[in-house]
């Protein structure tokens, strides 16, 4: 997620405290572990000059003891030499010129497009900066940035990856991140409610008919392959967009949904 995070030019003249909360953010976010949020550290945090004949560090440590002490080598055991928020910087810098370039913490200037005020704001944020970025080619990359509670199954996976970035790619997506939301909303317990996700999120979602469910060709057309614990499953449960099907499984024992299938109409 970070890359640059001790860029020289970000830290010049700028009040302790604010960089202290920079730090102490970094910090939250790396004891979050998730699998992309890795970092960078070129080690130029320790050179960079606060003032004449005072370097950064220097500066700290005079100020801040706690944080010297205890945050820093926290987060520093921690760091990983990485790259960031996904393999497509370019187009999230591109979408984003601004406030998304090479770093995502810090509240030093407004002009300073390092830096994007603070962690909570990225984490509220997240889904909003992910989807304008989102497409076929990365969709792996930042799907953990995306949903909180969706899977993606490897077949459907490869069917994304597929769509590319037209329209048919942004329709599923909005379909996922409606279930998604659905699952994390309102599925707090019992089990998958198909009319909460008709009426509640917009989402034209069914069941299959009996005729379909007591034929075994057309059952077997719909029985997928899930997950190592759950094995293959009947996915009954599909979005309607158009020409597209989104075949999904409701995990009502851990409230996941796993996407099955997306493609074209299946036998009837």
């Amino acid at each position: 997620m970070i890359n640059y995070f001790f860029c020289p030019d970000s830290y010049k003249g700028v009040n302790t405290i604010l960089i202290k909360s920079s730090i102490e953010d970094l910090n939250k976010a790396l004891l979050k572990k998730d699998k992309n949020e890795t970092f960078y550290d070129d080690g130029s945090f320790y050179t960079v000059e606060y003032a004449k004949d005072l370097t950064l560090y220097a500066k700290l440590a005079e100020s801040h003891k706690d944080l010297i002490n205890r945050i820093i080598p926290s987060m520093l055991r921690r760091m990983k030499h990485s790259v960031t928020i996904s393999a497509d910087i370019d187009r999230l810098n591109a979408a984003y010129p601004d406030i998304w370039a090479n770093c995502l913490w810090g509240w030093f200037a407004m002009e300073d497009k390092n830096h994007v005020c603070t962690f909570d704001f990225f984490c509220s944020n997240r889904k909003s900066i992910a989807k304008n970025i989102a497409d076929g080619t990365n969709f792996d990359s930042i799907s953990s940035l995306l949903f909180d509670k969706i899977k993606v199954t490897s077949a459907a996976l490869e069917q994304i990856q597929n769509l590319g970035n037209g329209d048919s790619f942004k329709r599923v997506l909005e379909s996922l991140m409606s279930l998604d939301n659905y699952n994390t909303k309102s599925w707090q317990s019992g089990g998958f409610r198909l009319r909460v996700v008709q009426q509640e999120y917009n989402v034209t979602i069914s069941d299959e008919s009996d005729t379909v469910k007591r034929k075994p060709q057309l059952k077997q057309q719909r029985y997928f392959n899930i997950s190592a614990k759950l094995g293959s499953q009947y996915c009954f449960h599909h979005v309607k967009l158009g020409d597209i099907r989104i075949h999904i499984y409701p995990d009502e024992d851990e409230r996941v949904i796993y996407i099955a299938y997306i493609g074209s109409h299946l036998d009837l």
